[in-house]
Formats: structure tokens, sequence, C-alpha cells
């Protein structure tokens, strides 16, 4: 019995060490991602720029990102970033969806001021979210950075420079609807609508002083229905003017009822807008027109050149010596970052991707023709009858070909015959 007990108490031991292995190797296997903050300068004057650098690097592919960076307003201004990065006065938010999980790293680059001598930090604000590839959410482990900023900007015995206090747009545009009422600098209150299939809402803008910084609330993830987008100007002095935006964004029914009063039976809005110097295509999806790379083969037949859509110079190819022509092509990144041509139609205002041979023979029989039914008709029954007249010739030539291979196998099966009765009369 004894012997019994002992057997099984080491059986236990055993079965508790595997399950404990099995343990640390699901959690050694599981996904995870580490965000590693850096600073361009870590001991900088009051007045400068300085750059910070956020680096999401994880285990397997990221399909998205969801994290709050905090820093201390009371040292630095945030002045821009990377896209994907909204937010002040303390705290931003980097996100990131609908990728494909084609990278396991991403950078991000925040631009700060420093505002005024002492220490600030930069960080994580609370958990950061990173899901992978495999569709888990992984663990993100983060690190803190700091910086120094020296109260010794001006040199003893020069004069103090006044920080401005210009807090004010020069210009607003929005990328989906209309601002109600139309933008003036001294306004700071306006409505807009979009349609359903809406997600966000981008900006241009001209700041009065180009050193004051621009921040975005509220214009990611918009609801149906009421939403406050607010735009923050912070001037040099930390002075700030809220522009907001009360916009309503339509359900699907509104948007249809809505087309079909307008008479826009062609699909949603679209919307053709600049953001940090890039030009932007937005309907349900949106697209970033770039440059075409060295790999790549412009279509036969297309030339490139620059057409105005909506009041922006775009890049676009089309047509050789027919710049109206209602086809256009555009060389540009999804929201995936896949790069490809795609075809935009100037009278339904769609894009789609580019289909190649066949579009471009219906474009060059647009371009060659004359547009006229019956002339095309004309020119068809033309075609049909110098095919007849080739085809009768050519019946004619092999009617004569074969009585002419029928002529020779007669003469030598004639010349055959009569070399035989010699040889019998011989």
């Amino acid at each position: 019995m004894k012997l019994i007990g002992k057997c099984f108490a080491v059986l236990v031991i055993m079965f508790s060490l595997m399950a404990g292995m099995n343990i640390l190797h699901k959690d050694a296997s599981a996904a995870s991602s580490v965000i590693q903050f850096s600073v361009s300068s870590q001991s900088i004057r009051a007045g400068e720029e300085f750059s910070v650098n956020m680096l999401v690097d994880a285990s397997e592919g990221i399909t998205g990102i969801d994290a709050y960076v905090s820093y201390d307003s009371q040292i630095m201004t945030y002045v821009n970033g990377s896209e994907g990065i909204s937010g002040g006065s303390g705290l931003l938010h980097v996100y990131m969806s609908k990728s494909k999980g084609k990278n396991s790293r991403y950078e991000y680059v925040m631009m700060f001021r420093a505002a005024k001598a002492g220490t600030g930090t930069i960080s994580i604000s609370d958990e950061a979210t990173v899901k992978g590839k495999s569709g888990s959410t992984m663990q993100a482990t983060s690190n803190r950075v700091s910086v120094n900023v020296s109260g010794e900007a001006v040199a003893e015995g020069t004069e103090t420079l006044e920080l401005s206090n210009d807090n004010a747009l020069i210009s607003l545009g929005i990328s989906s609807g209309t601002l109600e009422p139309q933008f003036s600098g001294d306004v700071t209150e306006y409505t807009a609508t979009v349609d359903c299939n809406t997600e966000a809402m981008y900006f241009t803008y001209q700041a009065s002083d180009k050193k004051a910084a621009v921040s975005f609330f509220g214009n990611e993830s918009l609801n149906y229905g009421d939403n406050t987008v607010m735009v923050t100007v912070t001037a040099q002095n930390d002075e700030t003017r809220d522009y907001i935006i009360k916009v309503k964004k339509e359900t699907e029914a509104e948007t249809e009822k809505r087309l079909a009063a307008e008479g826009a039976n062609q699909g949603i809005g679209f919307d053709v807008y600049v953001e940090d110097g890039a030009v932007y295509l937005q309907n349900q999806y949106r697209f970033r027109i770039v440059d075409v790379d060295e790999s790549t083969k412009v279509p036969a037949g297309y030339k490139k050149t620059s057409v105005l859509l909506y009041g922006i110079n775009v890049t676009a190819y089309t047509i050789e010596d027919d710049l109206d022509n209602e086809y256009l092509l555009m060389y540009c990144m999804n929201e995936s970052g896949d790069t490809q041509f795609y075809q935009y139609d100037r009278q339904e205002k769609s894009l789609q991707r580019y289909t190649g041979g066949l579009v471009d023979k219906v474009n060059q029989d647009a371009l060659n023709g004359s547009g006229d039914g019956d002339m095309n008709a004309k020119q068809y029954e033309s075609n049909l009858r110098q095919m007849a007249i080739i085809i009768a010739v050519l019946a004619a030539l092999c009617v004569l070909l074969v009585l002419a291979i029928i002529n020779i196998i007669l003469r030598q099966t004639r010349m055959k015959n009569g070399r035989t009765r010699d040889e019998f009369d011989y």
C-alpha cells in the first residue's frame, strides 16, 4: 500500500510539472509588443522645437493600435505629428485600424515646442492596445522619456522677445460636407452634415501664426446623429482658441433620401482635399495620390498631366491630346498601403480599379469615333462589303489553285501510263 501511495504521489507531481510547463510554454509563445519612446534631444532651451519618436514593435503583424500618450503641457506644447495622431493639452491619441497585418513595426513622430524651464516626461497613459494578425490583443510594455528645458533662451544683455498670442485661423476646410456659415477666423461655431459613409473628418487649414499649434478632437469614429468636433489653436504663449463644429452624420436612409431629392443618383459624395502636403480622394474609402514607382509601367496611350478637381490640382494620366476625356487614371495608395492605377469617371464621380486593355480600347474608340450612330453603322456596312470582296477573291484563288493541282496530277498520270506502254512494247 505504501508503494502504491508513493507511485501515485510521483504521478501527481509529474502531471503538475507537465501542466506547469505547458502553461509556461503558452505564455512564452503569446504574442507581445513593445512601445519605445526616444527624443531627439533631452536638453533644450525654451522656445526650441524637438521631436519624439514612438516605435511600436510586435512579435507578429499589427492590425490595430489604440494608445494615449501623456506629456507635461506646462513644459512642452504639441505642434504636430504623423498621420493617426490627434489631441493636445497634455494628452495625444495614437490610433490606427484596418491594417492587414503586413508590418510588425510602426513608427510615429511627434513634434513639440519647449514652453518653459523644467523637466517634462512623455509616456503611455494607462494601457495601450495593440492588436495582432492572429486577432488577439497583444500585451504591450513601454518606457518613459524625459526632457530637460532650460530657461536660458536669450543671451544676457539682449532684449527678451515676447511670445505671440495669435491663436486664429485664416482658413479651415473639411473633407466632407460644407461649413455653415462660411468660415471666418472670428467665428468659432459652425455646423456641417456628412453622409452615412463618413467615418472621420479631415481638415485643410492655415494658422494666422505659423508657429501656432493646431489640434483636432472628436473628428474620428463619427457616430450617427450629432457629433461635436473641436479645432484648438494654441498660440506661442499657450493661449488657446476653440473652433467648434456641430457635425450631423446621416443614416443610410437619410443619405439616400437627400441624394434622391438632389437628383444625385450616382452614389455617395466624392471629395478631394490636401492634408500634410499630400492629395487625398475620399468617398466611402480614402485614397492618397502617390508618384508612380520605377517598376510600374504607365498604360499605353496615356501621359502624365495635371487636372483641376474640386478646385485642387491633381496629378493624373489622361489620353494623349484629350485632356477633357471623361476618364482619368490616377496612381493611388489605398487604406491598406497597396498602390495601383485607379480610373476616375468625371461624369459619375466614381473611382474604381483600372482594368487594363478593355478600358483602353473603349477609351480609344471614344476618342477616334465621331459620336454619330448613323456614321458608325455606315462604316460597319462598308467594312462588311470590303470583307465580302476579299473573301470572294480568296475563294476564286482557291478554285484556280485546286484546278491547277488537278491538271498537274492528270499530266503526271498520262506520262506514267505512256512510259508503261513503251516498256511492254519493248
